[in-house]
């Protein structure tokens, strides 16, 4: 696993083109914290007395600072190029500030840290991998560290919808790649039925929704295990 996460660059042939897709370039550096996936997040903590978060693919670390603000332990991962650009590196300067923050970068350190968590946020990441193996590799990692003496409960959300709009991009694997240039990135998306089933084969079960985007799912792995 580690080869295969060492980098965020994708050396791909699409469109009859040799591509690089950079899933850095994936994130939305000034797009605000979803409101409703902060809402439900943070009462539910409160509620079963959960306060340590994973926010994987956490890119400007928009989820991470109002968890943080909260009083929550955030683990936090993401390419660390990711902050060569000047608003994710301001954001983490700002997550840096909070004691609860952990400096910690994926995939490398996720891979080999021994942490635990009781809830994880996977929010727009799954969509924009290429390669499918690596989404249920990802979805895996996340899995295998949840203290397993608590809920282990996932927040996902992701878009679905966008398929007509895509038009004449270049297809690859279940995707298309978007961009030009040195800024391409990739997309794909699932119905809720297949989704439930790519999650079902790790083992998570959905266990809800919240309101925010179109694919706003709560998942539990193994309901019921306390």
């Amino acid at each position: 696993m580690s080869k295969r996460f060492a980098s965020p660059l994708y050396n791909v042939t699409a469109g009859g083109e040799k591509l690089l897709i950079d899933v850095t370039h994936s994130i939305s550096a000034g797009l605000s914290a979803n409101g409703g996936l902060m809402d439900h997040i943070i009462s539910w903590m409160k509620d079963t007395g959960c306060t340590r978060v994973l926010d994987f693919g956490a890119g400007a670390l928009r989820h991470s600072l109002p968890l943080l603000r909260k009083g929550m332990e955030v683990i936090a991962f993401e390419y660390e190029k990711a902050y060569e650009r000047p608003k994710c590196a301001e954001f983490r300067a700002k997550a840096e500030k909070h004691p609860g923050f952990t400096k910690l970068m994926w995939p490398h350190d996720f891979i080999n840290a021994d942490i635990k968590y009781d809830v994880a946020i996977l929010s727009f990441v799954l969509q924009v991998i290429p390669v499918p193996s690596d989404r249920e590799a990802v979805l895996k990692a996340i899995a295998k560290r949840f203290d397993q003496s608590g809920p282990k409960r996932l927040y996902y959300a992701s878009r679905f919808g966008l398929e007509s709009k895509l038009g004449e991009k270049p297809r690859l694997n279940d995707g298309w790649v978007m961009g030009v240039g040195s800024a391409r990135t990739f997309y794909t998306e699932w119905n809720a039925a297949d989704t439930d089933k790519f999650f079902k084969r790790v083992g998570f079960h959905r266990a809800g929704t919240y309101k925010g985007t179109t694919q706003s799912y709560i998942y539990e792995l193994n309901p019921g295990v306390l």
